[in-house]
């Protein structure tokens, strides 16, 4: 029978660990919030919507089933803790959201193992693990499923003898030109089908031969799934009219083939289910019940450096959205030069591809060579900040129709030391090369890992978070080889040092807005 002091000491250690968890909310309360808002927001990571209850459940599971080990208290998980914050704070300062994320779902495991202890963990290991799926990340998967979609309808096409012409993700049939979008890459269908086989695996599968080859399923499934769903729909809009591509037909068509693709999973993992061959021998072996001990006053300072952790690594790193004072910085004056075939040109509307909206300042140059044209964009943040940040999607700032052409023959190049990051543009029959680089801490990067580190380092010392974005442009009428040499002359004339503010080249740990 269950005493008074025993229910006590339960409600007593669940209270204190609330308690730790509310202060890890508190001081990691933004972060709590963007995973809260993708997950709400982005229709890619909706399955995380589904993952803490689903955890939940799984622990009260395992806790009915009986057999649980009295809960100790654990001091070594203070080292996770800190390690924890650690990798927070280089997240918020790299404004690396999924090391945020990890770091928040880490936080929490550290949490039940420092209150309840290894015994207890080791029992709702499955559901303590499962929460990390709540993590939105793999966005970096999109491109090569597109590619994977594409090049799979394509050679389809080739099969079933229907004529196209093709140029990465761009299908080109009978009734017009068809792109083989983002939201056409299966991004959905593979990690809700991921998810879903890797509660499967828990749930149906006791084996790991069958637990591995259910994953590897899931993981197949829905990529073939969603090439069929791709070429169906070209198909069937070939036979009768390309709205059917844009309509609401297509999305519903869409959702249904993800439900097939679920249905296929549950019938394939309870099919070979093989749980009960080797029961629920866990359940069954009931251990005495023993009493579990209050914390006491080590228990009541674990709970207050649990607490106090989070808190002070949050106000160290708190960044506010706005600075109090923003200084005025001079124009970048356009480069020019005697006799060496680069004339600038006025400029004029509807040139710009890309723009940052969130800039404290920014250009845009354009330069004439005979019958080619080169843009020169740049963007400056003084400093980097929440709301105003130089690393963002390229997708998120195009203008005008234009988008990334997934899938073209891109490889990132150098000029005069300065190395730069190269994407494909397009919109109807137009293409443009184009070439990125960031400043940042004294130096250009290529990429935004880089970036993020060199502007990490610079928040967690207090150095100066000031960054640029460069971005040159070309017309790729005669192919990519030939628009890569035009930048590289362009660039060789003019080094892109030239088109930097001139307070960017100030000492390191001079901001430009100081006061």
């Amino acid at each position: 029978m269950t005493t008074v002091a025993s229910l006590y000491s339960r409600y007593q250690r669940l209270g204190f660990f609330a308690l730790a968890l509310a202060g890890l909310f508190a001081g990691w309360w933004d972060t709590v919030i963007h995973i809260a808002t993708i997950v709400w927001r982005d229709d890619t990571y909706s399955h995380g919507l589904l993952v803490p209850p689903i955890t939940l459940w799984l622990i009260w599971r395992r806790v009915s089933e009986g057999g649980m080990p009295p809960a100790r208290l654990f001091l070594p998980a203070f080292v996770l803790i800190l390690g924890a914050s650690l990798l927070w704070m280089l997240g918020r300062a790299m404004e690396a959201g999924v090391l945020e994320h990890v770091a928040l779902v880490g936080a929490v495991q550290s949490l039940v193992l420092l209150a309840f202890g290894p015994a207890v963990y080791r029992q709702i290991l499955f559901p303590m693990l499962f929460l990390f799926l709540v993590i939105p990340f793999g966005g970096a998967l999109v491109g090569p499923l597109q590619n994977i979609t594409a090049k799979s309808v394509i050679w389809a096409l080739g099969i079933l003898g229907v004529p196209y012409q093709a140029d990465g993700v761009l299908i080109e049939l009978s009734s017009g030109l068809y792109e083989v979008a983002r939201a056409c890459a299966g991004i959905k269908f593979l990690f809700t089908s991921m998810v879903c086989g890797v509660l499967l695996c828990h749930l149906a599968l006791a084996s790991w031969w069958r637990r591995a080859v259910m994953l590897v399923v899931a993981f197949l499934v829905p990529i073939l799934a969603n090439a069929i769903r791709v070429l169906s729909t070209l198909l069937i809009a070939e036979a009768t009219d390309q709205s059917f591509a844009k309509d609401v037909d297509h999305v519903v068509y869409g959702w249904g083939f993800l439900s097939v693709v679920l249905l296929i999973l549950i019938g394939i993992a309870y099919r070979f289910s093989d749980r009960g061959d080797q029961g629920n021998e866990s359940a069954g072996e009931s251990q005495p019940k023993q009493a579990m001990p209050m914390l006491g006053a080590n228990g009541l300072v674990a709970v207050t450096f649990a607490m106090l952790l989070p808190i002070l690594s949050g106000f160290w790193m708190h960044q506010p959205s706005e600075v109090v004072q923003q200084c005025k910085v001079a124009d970048v004056q356009v480069p020019t030069c005697e006799a060496c075939g680069f004339r600038p040109l006025p400029r004029f509307d509807n040139v710009g591809y890309v723009a940052y909206e969130a800039a404290d300042a920014e250009f845009l140059h354009l330069y004439r060579a005979g019958g080619n044209r080169v843009t020169v964009y740049g963007a400056l943040f003084q400093p980097d900040r929440p709301e105003h940040r130089v690393i963002r999607g390229l997708e998120k700032g195009l203008q005008n129709d234009w988008a990334v052409l997934t899938g073209a023959p891109t490889k990132n190049t150098a000029v005069n030391r300065v190395p730069f990051e190269e994407t494909v543009l397009w919109r109807s029959e137009r293409k443009v090369l184009l070439w990125r680089a960031y400043f940042a801490s004294g130096s250009f990067h290529a990429g935004s890992l880089p970036t993020k580190l060199a502007l990490g380092k610079a928040r967690l010392f207090g150095g100066d978070a000031t960054a640029a974005a460069l971005i040159f442009s070309v017309n790729m009428d005669d192919g990519i080889e030939i628009a890569r040499e035009r930048l590289t002359k362009f660039l060789s004339t003019f080094s892109a040092d030239r088109f930097l503010w001139s307070q960017l080249n100030e000492p390191e740990g001079h901001a430009i807005c100081a006061e």
